[in-house]
């Protein structure tokens, strides 16, 4: 039964109820020619605000949405220029590398994860703590794991009423790409579990994890022990076990015999069910095989979907970040969703990618595109009151308020909703408690407005002759009035003339009990402990000042202050 892989591109879009409208609405952008050579790029990609929980959710039910049409990255009439503009020459570079199929796909992300399992094997496998030669105890460990795997593999075809997979025609496809991910035949595994329910059936993807174990396993061995394991499977219908290279120890100078003793029946009979694994040296050549072709692998799946992150970074423009920034965080994003892939789980590299590189760029965005940095959520909450707010004024012909804001982006829990929406028309039937909630959700919404309001610079020109800055129309708060600074000035001066007519050890005294000096009142203790006497005497002298400048003749000057 052929799986239908075409699925509605806006169910896709719309995962958890999320579509972009966003993107489809930019604003046109002004970057010359740079705008000219992007708007040849034609693949359509899925368009969507990323988040770590909408990959994980989405990518269960993602179809192929990314396909590989045709990317025309120059015109011909720009083809032949010679520029030393960087956008210009990263796009032609990036668009002389040829897509990939999903078969190759496919492959190269079977490569990749074969290392990974061998990488996770090595790290965890307990003679690897202990430093010692773990290539062979690696192979066994693989060989239990393809019995098991081909055992449960065949128990869920049964079970599913499919036939189990040509073991086969999985050993040759599995020899074909040790020699080359760029095979020219289409993959028997892949069209296998697409004759199924690949992706949409959680037993379909037990079918699938079983049978990508099996094929790893054969890609791994050594091409000899591939072929006796066939043999094996062949003759006798069942995963033959794998046994260490046995060799007996020699004295010196006498090469190594394989070991040899009179077997019993029984050893007899478990030795005919034993494939016998090549030494260790060339085990661990194999491997180190492995790790190469995983890397080039990886590289081949990176710079092949170059351009798909230039068609989604092309959607952010006009955001507060330069399109070549884009492109890297973008970049970043598809180095994420290549060391992060599945191939079993039944979906394009492309279609996973998109959501890596598309939240890797709204993120930075967030991040650095803004004078005024904004959490991550708030940014994305705006966002989403922004695709809100013009639905609503389509609908209503006018601007929404905060109450109708709250109420369509699920600021407000979904039995008040539906209370409010019921009796929509009688606002005084709504309960109070369902009304105080209701306006609680309509202050978030003004304040995430208020957060994402863009800053204005206060250099910025005012008026059509540009002699006056946005700054000078702005009251500052913490300034003096003129007239408090004058009066302040002449209370300085005045207060100063004062204290003239005091001894100097008397003006100093006041000086320090009232701060006139630094701001800062002493106690009588600490202006004591500075004349070294007593806190009396310093009152006595401070009563003795205070009544000088209290006469009439002195305080006449001061008194027009008070007022």
């Amino acid at each position: 039964m052929a799986r239908k892989r075409n699925a509605n591109r806006e169910e896709i879009a719309g995962v958890e109820g999320f579509t972009d409208e966003d993107d489809k609405q930019q604003p046109a952008n002004s970057v010359d020619d740079v705008d000219d050579l992007v708007s040849e790029l034609d693949e359509e990609v899925i368009i969507d605000e990323p988040d770590e929980d909408l990959i994980a959710q989405a990518s269960q039910g993602l179809s192929e949405v990314a396909e590989d049409e045709t990317f025309d990255m120059l015109s011909p009439a720009l083809e032949g220029e010679l520029s030393e503009d960087p956008v210009r020459l990263y796009l032609r570079e990036i668009g002389e590398i040829e897509l990939l199929s999903v078969d190759h796909e496919f492959w190269l992300a079977t490569r990749i994860e074969a290392a990974r399992r061998v990488n996770v094997l090595m790290r965890d496998h307990p003679i690897a703590r202990r430093g010692q030669q773990i290539t062979t105890n690696i192979y066994m460990a693989l060989s239990d794991e393809l019995i098991i795997s081909w055992s449960r593999l065949a128990e869920d075809t049964q079970r599913l009423g499919y036939d189990t997979p040509d073991f086969t025609k999985i050993h040759m496809e599995a020899l074909q790409l040790r020699q080359t991910w760029a095979i020219t035949t289409p993959s028997y595994l892949r069209a296998y579990l697409d004759n199924g329910r690949w992706g949409v059936d959680h037993f379909w993807d037990q079918v699938a994890r079983n049978a990508l174990t099996v094929f790893i396993f054969l890609y791994l061995l050594p091409e000899e022990t591939a072929m006796a394991a066939d043999n094996f499977f062949a003759q006798k219908h069942k995963m033959p076990s794998l046994a260490p290279y046995l060799v007996e120890q020699a004295s010196e100078g006498e090469p190594k015999k394989r070991a040899r003793k009179t077997p019993s029946a029984e050893d007899k009979t478990h030795e005919e069910d034993l494939v016998r694994l090549p030494a260790e040296s060339q085990l661990r050549s194999t491997l180190e095989e492995v790790q190469f072709r995983a890397q080039e692998s990886r590289q081949m799946l990176i710079r092949s979907n170059l351009r798909l992150v230039v068609s989604v970074a092309k959607r952010y423009l006009g955001r507060g970040s330069s399109f070549l920034d884009l492109i890297q965080e973008g970049n970043l994003g598809l180095l994420r969703a290549v060391s992060k892939f599945d191939p079993s789980r039944g979906y394009k590299f492309s279609t996973y990618a998109t959501w890596w590189i598309r939240q890797s760029i709204s993120r930075s965005i967030a991040d650095q595109a803004r004078t005024i940095r904004i959490p991550v959520h708030i940014f994305e909450t705006f966002n989403r009151l922004m695709q809100v707010q013009r639905q609503l004024t389509q609908t209503l012909g006018r601007s929404p308020t905060p109450e109708e804001l709250a109420l369509e982006a699920d600021f407000v829990d979904a039995k008040d909703k539906q209370l409010i929406q019921r009796v929509k028309g009688e606002p005084s039937l709504i309960p109070h408690e369902v009304h105080m909630r209701w306006n609680q959700a309509a202050s978030k919404v003004v304040q995430v407005l208020r957060a994402a309001e863009e800053p204005v610079s206060l250099e910025s020109p005012v008026g059509s002759e540009d002699n006056s800055m946005l700054g000078d129309f702005i009251e500052d708060e913490e300034a003096q009035e003129p007239m408090d600074a004058a009066a302040r000035e002449m209370l300085r001066e005045q207060v100063k003339n004062a204290l003239a007519v005091l001894s100097p050890r008397e003006r100093e005294v006041l000086e320090m009990r009232f701060g006139l000096l630094d701001g800062k009142d002493h106690t009588l203790e600490e202006v004591g402990q500075a004349f070294n006497v007593t806190r009396e005497r310093i009152r006595q002298i401070e009563a003795k000042a205070l009544r000088k400048l209290r006469h009439p003749t002195r305080s006449r000057h001061l008194r027009d202050f008070l007022s």
